[in-house]
């Protein structure tokens, strides 16, 4: 049995990874289709060259969550706070790493509307839940949530369609709300709702980046 800290957060991660791809092949296909994916409108979108070397800075990030998830064992409770600690001091050489680009890109500000709240401003409060949230991991009804969500992405990843990723991130929408709709009442009852807005924060500001049509709001109340 596998378990990760952050499945919920690993599964945007993926997101993000997945809307890069498709903005640097709609760079190479349609440039007026690319202008609907820049976030900021008075700074000037980053080059298919600069996404690339965005991409090589937050792959740090992917490869540790990997490597949790690749372990083979369930991690400790008592791991969760170290992990948390490990992630951000990553989120940090992420920072160090982009600080120089200063263009809009969907994967920059993606990776810093969840990571900046989670290892900036909440980062003491996701402290204190870590450990929480490393018990719920192991809970056979969360296994249940997540090996079902898993199994869910490894389908949708095999069916989309390289010129049109627009299913392919209706299919993800479809996927969080369904494990989003599973996962809450067991996070609500282990961790309390404290540790619930703290998810839901972090997932409508990673979503809100990464896939704006996708409206999880009544999915997180």
């Amino acid at each position: 049995m596998r378990a990760t800290l952050w499945t919920w957060h690993q599964m945007l991660l993926l997101a993000v990874m997945f809307v890069m791809r498709g903005h640097l092949n709609s760079m190479e296909v349609d440039d007026n289709d690319n202008d609907k994916n820049q976030l900021l409108p008075n700074v000037e979108k980053c080059t298919a060259f600069v996404e690339q070397s965005i991409s090589k800075c937050l792959q740090p990030i992917l490869d540790y969550a990997g490597k949790l998830q690749d372990k083979g064992a369930v991690q400790l409770p008592a791991q969760g706070t170290n992990i948390f600690r490990e992630l951000c001091d990553i989120y940090a050489h992420f920072k160090e790493c982009t600080q120089d680009m200063s263009c809009s890109s969907i994967s920059l500000e993606a990776i810093d509307a969840s990571y900046g709240y989670m290892c900036g401003e909440k980062y003491q409060l996701f402290e204190d839940y870590a450990t929480c949230f490393a018990e719920v991991e192991i809970e056979n009804n969360y296994v249940e949530c997540r090996n079902e969500a898993s199994a869910a992405i490894t389908t949708a990843q095999k069916a989309k369609i390289a010129s049109d990723y627009s299913q392919y991130f209706k299919l993800l929408c479809d996927i969080m709300n369904h494990y989003l709709r599973c996962c809450h009442p067991v996070i609500n009852t282990h961790c309390g709702r404290g540790a619930w807005e703290l998810v839901r924060t972090v997932t409508l500001d990673s979503l809100r980046v990464t896939m704006p049509t996708c409206d999880l709001h009544n999915t997180l109340l």
